[in-house]
């Protein structure tokens, strides 16, 4: 019952944590949707067309407003100018032509035929316009001549179509056929035809041509109407930040209308489409970050805790950005460009120092486009973009500046990079736009001020945020690792042998912790700091006895592994004392883990076989993190290779890996995530290192002073000064010597 209720509680506490980071994540979400959809609502003001402003009204943000009603009817009025476009309707001219031809065939067989006048005539009638000819008409056509018919049909096909076809005489409607008529029976009496063939094409006309011979061609017509629509331009009037859009007691006319609804300032106009684009933007930003983090950044630590960390440090930007736009610098091209303050590098610096530099870039990205929504909820002018440019490239500076800190008075000159760059920018972004001169030489300065700003916020607020999250940064770390620091300035003068050891065992644990992904920095102070509680006694440790007496030979083993395993709990104290981070302290309580004290304890058991092995233990806990674990293990071996007489190659790494699978069987490891692979990685890095420590070494032989001829002896004494005598420089080389051998 007991372990179902143990379990239980911590069923329910890894529950409400996750639950607690839930909650950070929706409030942040919701925090950031608030304030930068604050800009979309206004108040609004009580007025119609034509009515005086009660007050001085002005542009809430910069804004590009686009007169489309007149753009809408400047486009129906260049459509409506343009004429249709007329095709010829093929399909009716040609059997026209058709029909003409056939006319002249018949006349011609008529003509030619040998046939009585009377069976001509019949024939000839069934054909038009022959049936409806009088019989005078049809005995004069019979009786021209046949040689220049082909001349006749090819002049009356050219008059008949030259008129149908051609775009000023042709019928478009019905109403235009009689004058097409018209226009060919003209030219047919002009033409030199004889008078019963003039009648014999004009009842032709007005048999055939009944109806319009051109038709509008829709899809040109359309396309030419489309043309002249796109080629009227759209008239877009920006209004900069806080402009002035209508003064006191002015009247409110349409165009100053048509600016108050763009805003919102009169119309119920809703601003929720505006909100749910940005609230979807806030929502991909965030799931991005996420992602990232988890799929991505697996090896940084305590992610769910830094990416809260991570939503706090963009609210507090945007929060600063929201106060920063609404300054009025007596200019409203000045005021649009205020935004450049908002100090998103010192975010990212800070992001970059205490969670992680890929990270860091990521914000930077989400910061830009968030910056740029804030200075313009609607995106729809360049400002926005042009903030969002700088705050990204300023962003960005501010990581790699920081990438590679080693203490905290780096800081100021990151903010000199990240002023220079923000300079670079701007004077880009002025070119390109053609902006004015005072206004590019405005956020010049503003963007210096930037760089500034940034770098004293990071100073000033990263001790919060570590303190505050309880992180320990890089930049911490390193000015730990500072040998002039007091406890390693102790342990350097009081316990030298432990100080040298734990040098090396930060090199052993460094080099591995870059082979499995392990923070190195950390591992490699944490070696730095683990032993610190041998100050407390340092000569009952061996490596600061320096052939000295061994005090353990006087007391009991008892009392020796009571001193053994106190200088855990004396470490702790003295890491209290300095205020040292909790991750150090943590190496510090489980360098050890809970294993036995085995020396004194085989000691105990030969005077007395029932002695409690629990007297002979470390307190603990096992390493609960890879970094714990590698001190634990480059400890455990770099005193065991130490100790050996002749550390070849192959016996250092027998011992290695000896060592690493006895802690492994005693159940040192089972509570940090190694994994064999990782443990495997270990050894070989351990080996390499430690076959460059304790390589063997040349012995050289005794050697005897060189014999100088006379000459050389002579002229060595006289290049002496103030009497020194060769003797006195052999004896010194000798010792040299000496000291080198050893």
């Amino acid at each position: 019952m007991n372990i179902r209720r143990l379990g239980s509680l911590k069923l329910f506490s890894n529950i409400s944590t996750t639950w607690r980071y839930i909650i950070a994540l929706v409030v942040c979400f919701v925090l950031f949707i608030g304030i930068l959809s604050s800009g979309l609502f206004v108040s609004k003001l009580n007025l119609e067309l034509g009515d005086p402003s009660p007050q001085l009204v002005t542009a809430p943000y910069e804004k590009n407003i686009e007169d489309l009603k007149k753009y809408y009817q400047d486009q129906e009025e260049a459509a409506n100018a343009v004429k249709p476009v007329y095709k010829h309707d093929e399909e009716y001219l040609t059997s026209i032509a058709r029909d003409l031809s056939t006319a002249f065939i018949a006349l011609e067989e008529a003509i030619t035929s040998n046939e009585d006048e009377a069976s001509i005539l019949k024939t000839l009638r069934q054909t038009a316009p022959f049936n409806i000819l009088s019989q005078e008409v049809l005995q004069g056509l019979l009786n021209s001549s046949s040689e220049l018919l082909d001349e006749k049909e090819q002049r009356a096909t050219e008059i008949i179509f030259g008129n149908a076809r051609n775009d000023e005489t042709g019928a478009r409607n019905p109403e235009d056929v009689p004058t097409l008529r018209q226009h060919i029976k003209r030219d047919i009496d002009e033409a030199p035809f004889p008078n019963e063939f003039k009648l014999f094409l004009k009842e032709f006309v007005d048999v055939k041509i009944t109806q319009p011979t051109l038709e509008e061609d829709s899809e040109a017509t359309e396309s030419l109407r489309q043309n002249a629509r796109a080629s009227v331009r759209l008239e877009v009037h920006r209004y900069k930040a806080q402009q002035k859009i209508v003064g006191p007691g002015e009247i409110v006319d349409e165009k100053i209308m048509q600016v108050l609804a763009a805003y919102g300032l009169v119309e119920n106009r809703s601003p929720w489409r505006s909100v749910a684009g940005i609230a979807l933007i806030v929502l991909a930003g965030m799931a991005t970050m996420i992602f990232y983090a988890y799929q991505y950044r697996k090896n940084v630590s305590d992610m769910t805790k830094k990416l809260v960390l991570i939503g706090l440090m963009m609210f507090l930007v945007l929060a600063m950005g929201k106060g920063v736009i609404s300054l009025n610098l007596g200019d409203a091209e000045y005021n649009a460009m205020t935004g450049i303050l908002i100090p998103v590098a010192w975010a990212t610096m800070t992001i970059a120092i205490l969670v992680d530099v890929e990270i860091a870039y990521l914000s930077a990205a989400l910061l830009s486009v968030f910056v740029g929504l804030l200075a313009d909820p609607t995106m729809s002018s360049a400002t926005g973009w042009q903030i969002s440019l700088i705050a990204l490239f300023g962003g960005f500076i501010g990581v790699h500046s920081v990438s590679l800190l080693s203490q905290r008075s780096d800081l100021a000159r990151a903010g000199l990079y990240i002023a220079a760059f923000n300079v670079i920018t701007a004077s880009c972004i002025a070119l390109v736009s053609g902006t004015r001169i005072s206004t590019w030489l405005v956020s010049i300065g503003l963007g210096i001020v930037n760089g500034v700003f940034s770098s004293v916020l990071a100073v000033g607020t990263l001790h919060w945020f570590e303190t505050g999250f309880g992180i320990t940064s890089a930049v911490r770390l390193l000015e730990l690792s500072n040998p002039n620091r007091p406890l390693l300035k102790r342990l350097l003068m009081e316990a030298p042998g432990t100080y040298h050891h734990s040098v090396l065992v930060g090199n052993l644990a460094e080099a591995a912790a870059e082979e499995v992904q392990a923070n190195a920095i950390l591992v490699r102070v944490g070696a730095l700091y683990h032993d610190i509680g041998k100050l407390k006694r340092p000569y009952f440790f061996i490596e600061n006895q320096f052939a000295q007496d061994n005090p353990h030979d006087k007391i009991a083993p008892t009392l020796s592994a009571l001193i053994i395993t106190s200088h855990i709990k004396d470490g702790l104290e003295m890491a209290k004392e300095e205020n040292l981070p909790q991750v150090l302290q943590d190496i510090i309580a489980q360098h050890h883990g809970d294993s036995v004290v085995s020396f004194f304890y085989h000691k105990a058991m030969e005077d007395n076989a029932n002695v409690p092995e629990e007297a002979f233990h470390y307190e603990g806990p096992k390493p609960q993190t890879k970094e714990a674990a590698l001190v634990l293990l480059a400890d455990s071996v770099e005193a065991a290779v130490r100790a050996m007489k002749q550390p070849t190659p192959g016996r250092v790494e027998g011992l290695v890996r000896k060592i690493i699978k006895d802690k492994l069987n005693d159940d040192q490891l089972s509570q940090c995530n190694l994994t064999f692979q990782d443990l495997d990685k270990i050894a070989t890095s351990f080996v390499r290192v430690l076959s460059g420590i304790f390589h063997s070494r040349v012995e050289y032989p005794d050697m005897q002073p060189r014999q100088l001829p006379e000459t050389d002896k002579i002229r060595e004494v006289g290049d002496r000064e103030d009497g020194e005598l060769p003797a006195e420089k052999g004896h010194a080389a000798e010792e040299a010597e000496k000291t080198d051998n050893s």
